[in-house]
């Protein structure tokens, strides 16, 4: 399929530079044999792996040393900001091959432990801190900017690290309640973002420029009740005279054809915000919204205007014989990839609500082809809850 100046429909146009470099200090290499570059929107880090074969056995071409800072690009275009993890060489008969991999900037906040501020006098509370402020703190021991599309998120009165746990463990946390979404950049920052609303100028279609799919529309995650409790400092007590006592509020998926039971803590109170019933509501249709997901592999890296597919964007998918048609999801994990097979796209995407909640309530319907849950949410003894039912197109 061509439009009328002989450019694919969902391909790239033809010559693009997709010649992969990294470059760690004064190296800049390029020719590997093998490569995979994966940048998720559903956590962090960014990561790749490059294998070539030297050129000179017996004297490596290669100076290269783990924890060095490095760049990957492709083409022109910078896709990851890190660190060089392994570094790996192997020899036989007749070959000699070398294996290099890495992660994004943001690996040092999934393995290390979370501190505030400044590493010569670590702190471990922060008081009436923004979702943003937080995060900015938790990543300032390691080098790491943090930058925000989305405002500063809502304002935590107290705040406490545990002792071991992760920044990551705590940023997932805590972005949860702002309804943002956590991701790399390339240049080894990290955004706090909404869920994305810009669409890719292409996306995918059977015939075209996907070899091969599958989807899984499944049940297993969803739960036909989430009952939210507040569990905090201030569960028999008060804060600026408004009560907050642990009780469950429910909100129901009608769509799930038997009782299931899900118990949801919100583990933060929040002054003049509803937090325990927002938590519910994120629950639901992030565990609803990943019940329908399309795995793809593609003939590119780039849309039909050249622009690497990215996470958090949109991408309209045709895909009749895996019950998808007209289906425009978000971009949720995408692989670079090249290796003696040819070079492909491998892509994972999901409706928006996987990564969103909307806060005035529970999403009302879910549509596929061949494929309806009309879900409304409806009040019961236990909580008078009937937010607006809400419709999404898929």
């Amino acid at each position: 399929m061509s439009d009328a100046h002989g450019v694919s429909a969902h391909g790239p146009p033809t010559g693009w530079n997709d010649t992969l470099t990294l470059t760690v200090g004064n190296q800049v290499l390029t020719g590997w044999q093998r490569v995979s570059v994966t940048r998720p929107l559903q956590g962090i880090p960014a990561s790749f792996n490059l294998e070539v074969t030297e050129k000179y056995p017996n004297t490596p071409d290669l100076d290269i040393q783990p924890g060095q800072p490095c760049t990957v690009k492709i083409g022109s275009d910078l896709v990851l900001t890190g660190y060089v993890d392994r570094y790996a060489a192997s020899i036989a008969p007749g070959s000699h091959s070398i294996e290099i991999s890495g992660r994004s900037k943001s690996e040092d906040l999934v393995d290390c432990s979370a501190v505030f501020g400044d590493i010569t006098q670590p702190g471990f509370q922060q008081i009436n801190g923004t979702t943003l402020a937080i995060v900015e703190q938790l990543a300032k021991p390691y080098g790491i900017t943090v930058k925000t599309s989305a405002g500063d998120g809502v304002t935590i009165p107290q705040f406490n690290i545990l002792l071991g746990e992760t920044p990551w463990e705590i940023i997932d946390r805590i972005t949860r309640y702002s309804q943002m979404v956590v991701y790399d950049q390339p240049d080894g920052s990290i955004i706090l973002a909404k869920v994305g609303t810009a669409s890719m100028a292409s996306g995918f279609a059977l015939g075209d420029n996907v070899e091969s799919g599958n989807v899984a529309f499944s049940m297993d995650g969803r739960f036909s009740e989430y009952e939210g409790h507040l569990t905090s400092v201030l569960t028999f007590g008060t804060e600026a005279g408004v009560n907050t006592p642990n009780v469950g509020k429910i909100v129901k998926d009608d769509g799930v054809p038997r009782f299931r039971k899900r118990y949801v803590i919100s583990e933060q109170f929040v002054q003049g915000r509803d937090i325990v019933y927002d938590r519910a509501v994120w629950e639901m249709n992030r565990n609803k919204g990943r019940s329908y997901q399309f795995d793809v592999v593609c003939d590119s890296w780039r849309d039909s205007a050249g622009k690497l597919w990215e996470p958090n964007w949109l991408a309209p998918i045709q895909a009749s014989a895996l019950k998808l048609r007209n289906a425009n999801y978000i971009i949720a994990t995408v692989t670079y990839q090249r290796d003696e097979n040819g070079q492909h796209g491998h892509l994972t995407l999901m409706p928006p609500e996987a990564f969103a909640v909307e806060p005035s309530g529970p999403l009302g319907l879910v549509t596929v082809e061949g494929v309806t849950n009309q879900n409304p949410t409806k009040p019961n003894a236990d909580a008078t809850i009937n937010p607006p039912q809400q419709t999404v197109q898929t």
